[in-house]
């Protein structure tokens, strides 16, 4: 019982970790990082890009790995049944979830990440004007990182609904 608690406690607020960060990337950083001159988006790019790649993969994975260590805790997949308004929830929320694990770890991670080497490779060359590749890589880390945003929104409120089963 306490292990099925800790589990929940630990699921859950990765998960709320994953979907404020999520917010905060998708709906304020990235928007206003455009609004930026290329320098001081790409200074505040290479100070807090990385941590913040490294926070969603961090984040994303605990999530989904204490997910299904708790549903495993608690019954197993025999769960995910789709005789049972409960297991089809489950069934549609870890869908979205880990459509959104990979949204967020094959696009919107790397993009960052890509975005990140860019500016270094700018700074470190000493021009002034990014790379015409950069702002590609931002629009698609920001859509990508907006696309996992919408996914996680639809996990939760699966995940919520089963929860009233």
């Amino acid at each position: 019982m306490l292990s099925t608690a800790i589990l929940a406690w630990v699921h859950v607020i990765s998960a709320i970790g994953w979907l404020g960060g999520g917010i905060m990337f998708g709906v304020i950083i990235a928007p206003v990082l455009g609004k930026f001159s290329p320098a001081a988006s790409g200074e505040f790019l290479v100070r807090v890009g990385t941590r913040v790649a490294r926070f969603f993969q961090v984040i994303a994975a605990t999530t989904i790995l204490f997910g299904f260590l708790l549903l495993y805790n608690v019954g197993g997949l025999g769960l995910l049944t789709p005789s049972t308004t409960y297991g089809i929830e489950l069934m549609i929320g870890i869908t979205f979830a880990l459509a959104a694990f990979v949204v967020s770890e094959a696009v919107s991670v790397p993009w960052l990440l890509k975005a990140v080497r860019l500016v270094r490779e700018m700074q470190a060359s000493g021009k002034h004007e990014p790379s015409a590749e950069l702002p590609k890589a931002l629009k698609i880390a920001q859509l990508s990182a907006n696309i996992t945003l919408v996914l996680l929104l639809l996990t939760s409120m699966f995940m919520v609904a089963a929860g009233f089963y």
